[in-house]
């Protein structure tokens, strides 16, 4: 390019002999060459996409929901084939729609558009082995659960800068999102609708009872994203554990830790026992979530 600018310019200097023309060309092939200069990088730079902290979280997050999403479809196969089906379903709807994160395999294709269609076509597959009739079989969709499984690890490799896969204010935001989304199903099993979820007083007292139960137990309504609700309070744990090894701990952080390790298992025990959706949010947004801004210092 600039070796194109001056052979250019000593062309123009060598036809155009009187000072005048020749102090116009110099400065008009010298503003053309600091354009050049300018706008190339700018060029180069518009295309490119760093993921930042937050959106690596929720990608992170994002696989963690589709694992439990494929695991809980494989779990179901042998006794309750319609469950399944709905978890597998859900792992196809979260790749195919827009999600919490965006769109997965848009957001992957940046980087890798053959991991971007892997994806995609795995959980296609897996939907399609647990729809096979007269009956899906059991290896079949082993095989296409550890396909996902191993695709959405490829994922992560080529999508998430190294640094934040082990940034411990990145898993831990990562832990956040799987609680949210957690209680998020949760809302869903018992038929609460999002409009509804902010006001935890009057879900208390509305709360229906199973006959014969405590008062404190519910009827769950929506049995697929109960399960999901469970399945998630375990990848929650995971990926604090995750944030845990990538932090480096101090006396003063061991405790916060170990507080909101603690919140983890009650969380999953008051999912585990069906307690009303109000016990749980409260939880998940005064407790959980503070305990977590403090042991990692996310705000």
């Amino acid at each position: 390019m600039y070796s194109n600018i001056s052979y250019s310019m000593e062309k123009l200097l060598k036809s155009n002999s009187t000072p005048k023309s020749t102090a116009v060309i110099v400065i008009l092939l010298l503003l053309v060459s600091l354009s050049v200069a300018i706008t190339t990088p700018f060029k180069q730079l518009a295309y490119a996409h760093t993921f930042t902290g937050d959106e690596s979280a929720s990608f992170l997050s994002v696989i963690r929901i589709l694992q439990a999403e494929g695991n809980l479809a494989q779990t179901n196969l042998a006794t309750n084939l319609s469950l399944a089906q709905e978890h597998a379903k859900s792992v196809v709807g979260i790749v195919n729609a827009n999600h919490t994160f965006g769109v997965l395999p848009i957001e992957v294709s940046e980087n890798n558009k053959r991991v971007a269609a892997d994806i995609v076509s795995a959980a296609n597959a897996l939907q399609t082995a647990v729809k096979s009739i007269p009956s899906p079989i059991q290896a079949d969709v082993n095989a296409r659960i550890a396909n996902l499984n191993a695709t959405l690890q490829e994922a992560i490799a080529v999508r998430v800068p190294k640094d934040h896969v082990s940034n411990s204010t990145i898993n831990s935001e990562a832990t956040k999102d799987l609680v949210n989304e957690t209680l998020r199903q949760y809302g869903y099993a018992f038929g609460i609708s999002s409009a509804n979820r902010g006001n935890t007083n009057n879900i208390n007292s509305s709360a229906s009872a199973t006959p014969g139960a405590a008062p404190s137990r519910s009827i769950v309504l929506n049995m697929s994203a109960y399960q999901s609700a469970q399945a998630l309070t375990s990848q929650a744990k995971v990926m604090l554990t995750e944030a845990l090894l990538s932090t480096h701990v101090t006396s003063a952080t061991t405790s916060t830790i170990a507080k909101v390790a603690n919140d983890l298992s009650q969380l999953k025990d008051v999912i585990d026992t069906r307690s009303p959706y109000g016990n749980v949010a409260s939880l998940v947004q005064v407790t959980i979530y503070q305990d977590l801004d403090r042991a990692f210092r996310l705000k």
